[in-house]
Formats: structure tokens, C-alpha cells, sequence
């Protein structure tokens, strides 16, 4: 009959072994711990600086082929008319600039009226871009045709935010009309402010 095996010896090494192999899965788990703690602590950082940020602006200014100066309070000498009567009209041209330089920006302009006298409810006025005096304004792409004048302070002429690019000149022809009818007070008289109020 064999003998059988050394009972004590063998669960001595059955001991070992099991000891020794979970020593060596605590010692896994102990490296795979440090591992994530080192990758932790690589890190990298990036920055991005803008460079300058500023404002633009906008310059609008007005000037007529006869005062070529440009300005920002234009005497419109050219559109009065002294003597008239029923049927007649006055025509001229008004230059608006968009003056561009630096870091100007292209406009968006609107047109006003303000006007007094006992003469202003009687008149008309009319406005084209690019239209000629020859033809009373009627030519051209119509800003406002035969518009009725009154006593109402900014009276809007035509669609407001009229863009206007940098450096770029809108010609407006404009044309003041007395109709036939009905007859207005003799000696009587109007004086008209066109007002042009600009923005980005």
C-alpha cells in the first residue's frame, strides 16, 4: 500500500503558495493604484491673448457741388427761392458722405424736416437719389415724391436707416414745389431744416 503524502508538509505548501499568490495580487493592485496617481500628475496648460479691441466710428458729412467743403451744418443756400408763386418749384443737389478713414464703419442714415411758416403746409417736396435738377428731381430712384410739408417737428422724408458704405456718396436731388392750388397767403414764406441723423 503507498504511502501517502506528508500531510503536514503538503498543507504547508498549499499555505505558501496561496500566500504567496495573493501577496502577489495585493502588490498588482498596489502598482495599479500608483499608475493613476502618475498619470494624474502630468499636466499641460495653453493660453491665447487677443490682440487690441477698439471701437470704429461713423463721420457723416454733407457738402453741394457749389460748397464743396464738407461739414456737418451746410447753409442749403441753392434750394431757397425768393418770388414765388403758384406752379413754380426749386431744385438742387445735397451731396451726404459717408467720410471714411481709420476705422470708420459703413452708416445707416434717416432724413428729417423740420420746418416753419405760414408757406410750409402748402408745399411739397420731392427727393431722388441721383435725379437732376433739369427734371425737378423726378428722375432717379425716388428717396420721397410730392411729399406733403408740415409744421411737425422731424418729419420723416422718406425710409428711415438709408445705408451709406464706407467712403461712398449718396447725390439727393431735391426739389421744393408749390402747387396750383390751393393758393397759399401772399408775402408769405417757410424755411426748411433737413436734419440727417446717422448709425452704425
Amino acid at each position: 500500500m503507498p504511502s501517502r503524502p506528508d500531510r503536514p508538509a503538503h498543507r504547508i505548501r498549499h499555505l505558501l503558495t496561496s500566500t504567496r499568490f495573493r501577496a502577489l495580487l495585493a502588490l498588482g493592485m498596489v502598482l495599479g493604484v500608483g499608475g493613476v496617481t502618475t498619470l494624474a500628475a502630468w499636466t499641460s496648460s495653453a493660453t491665447a491673448t487677443s490682440g487690441n479691441i477698439t471701437t470704429g466710428s461713423i463721420n457723416l458729412q454733407l457738402n453741394t457741388t457749389t460748397q464743396p467743403t464738407l461739414t456737418t451744418t451746410l447753409n442749403f443756400s441753392q434750394l431757397g427761392k425768393t418770388g414765388m408763386i403758384p406752379g413754380d418749384s426749386n431744385s438742387a443737389i445735397l451731396k451726404v458722405n459717408n467720410v471714411g478713414a481709420g476705422v470708420n464703419l459703413p452708416l445707416k442714415y434717416t432724413i428729417t424736416s423740420t420746418s416753419g411758416g405760414a408757406l410750409t403746409t402748402y408745399l411739397r417736396m420731392t427727393v431722388s437719389l441721383n435725379g437732376t435738377v433739369a427734371n425737378k428731381c423726378t428722375d432717379g430712384s425716388n428717396v420721397v415724391l410730392s411729399l406733403p410739408l408740415t409744421l411737425t417737428v422731424n418729419q420723416a422724408v422718406g425710409a428711415p436707416d438709408r445705408s451709406l458704405a464706407i467712403g461712398a456718396t449718396d447725390n439727393l436731388c431735391v426739389s421744393v414745389t408749390l402747387p396750383t392750388s390751393p393758393t397759399p397767403p401772399t408775402s408769405s414764406s417757410s424755411s426748411i431744416v433737413l436734419n440727417f441723423s446717422a448709425k452704425v
